[in-house]
């Protein structure tokens, strides 16, 4: 059955000894670039006020089992500290897996006339459940309705769950026509640990750089490059996106899946609903193998910013100031 996506990631049948597994950790969002908190702390508070990101996130529509991910994260500066503030949320569900992860972000800020460096961590709970009725052994009996033998002491007949705390550490730059960081998720390669069974997360490293530049009247356009490894396996994506107005934008990339392989062309648009309020829609054409047995993935975002210092007033749009940039 193809709704077991997770069952040859953690569904070893041999042996009673505990086992260390490991499979892709994080969900994939293809709007990143919305929101760099969600893989770097040092991005808590730079969006100048207090922001708020929720996305959704539905991975090869159509696939029995498939990656679908929620996500909502709040951040904002605290300036009498020189930091940032952030706080997450995210739920990440595939087959029989599903994983729920709470955080916060904390960082030190270093403003400079013309440019702002940030040094950030973070601590997220991750809670993974694994819901056995969704699996299938090849010695089970599942004829009966209602009625689940798996003839196999390590695959549950109801949902199991274990969680463990994980840290994460990221640097980033911002200025006004450029900024990026570098950042390591799972620092302390935390275990989840179940009867015979250890979850290990891995370290997973991230690199992020984004430009802007003003083209003609009213037009911008900001090339970016997101790299993402874990020592092993390296996944990249380039592209860029073209704003009209500081205000409806679109835009492409391409990500590979790996060292050898693509893995999809990302379409992006969106527009401001409001000073305050945007949204952001994807959707990925697959490249892989897998194009032959789903129709592809879309994701949509909601963006809010306060548009506002706190107890300050509204930031000065004309001269930049890393604490002022809309």
């Amino acid at each position: 059955m193809t709704r077991q996506l997770f069952f040859f990631v953690c569904l070893l049948v041999a042996g009673t000894a505990p086992i260390a597994v490991g499979a892709q950790q994080f969900a994939q969002y293809s709007l990143f670039w919305l929101d760099p908190v969600q893989f770097n702390p040092a991005y808590a508070g730079l969006d100048n006020s207090l922001s708020v990101t929720a996305s959704y996130r539905a991975q090869w529509t159509g696939l029995d089992g498939q990656p679908t991910g929620q996500r909502v994260s709040a951040h904002l500066p605290v300036y009498f500290l020189s930091s940032g503030f952030g706080v997450e949320g995210e739920r990440d569900e595939i087959g029989a897996r599903t994983m729920n992860r709470f955080g916060a972000s904390w960082n030190y800020q270093l403003v400079r006339p013309t440019a702002v460096w940030s040094v950030g961590l973070s601590a997220r709970y991750q809670q993974m459940s694994l819901n056995g009725a969704l699996l299938r052994s090849t010695d089970g009996l599942y004829d009966e309705p209602g009625v689940i033998v798996h003839n196999d002491d390590l695959i549950p007949t109801g949902t199991e769950g274990a969680g463990t705390l994980t840290i994460a550490a990221g640097l980033y730059y911002q200025a006004e026509r450029l900024e990026g960081g570098l950042s390591v998720r799972n620092l302390n390669e935390g275990t989840i640990t179940y009867p015979g069974l250890d979850y290990q997360l891995g370290r997973q490293y991230h690199g992020y750089l984004r430009a802007r530049f003003d083209v003609l009247r009213a037009w911008d356009v900001s090339p970016m490059l997101f790299a993402v490894s874990d020592g092993t396996q390296h996944q990249l994506s380039f592209g860029g996106i073209a704003r009209y107005n500081e205000n409806i934008f679109a835009g492409a990339a391409y990500r590979g899946y790996n060292n050898a392989t693509s893995d999809a062309i990302v379409l992006m648009a969106g527009l401001n609903l409001s000073d305050k309020i945007s949204v952001a829609y994807a959707y990925d054409l697959t490249l892989s193998e897998l194009r032959t047995v789903q129709d592809g993935s879309h994701e949509i975002s909601l963006k809010y910013n306060l548009r506002q210092r706190i107890g300050a007033g509204i930031p000065p749009p004309v001269i930049f100031n890393p604490r002022t940039k809309q």
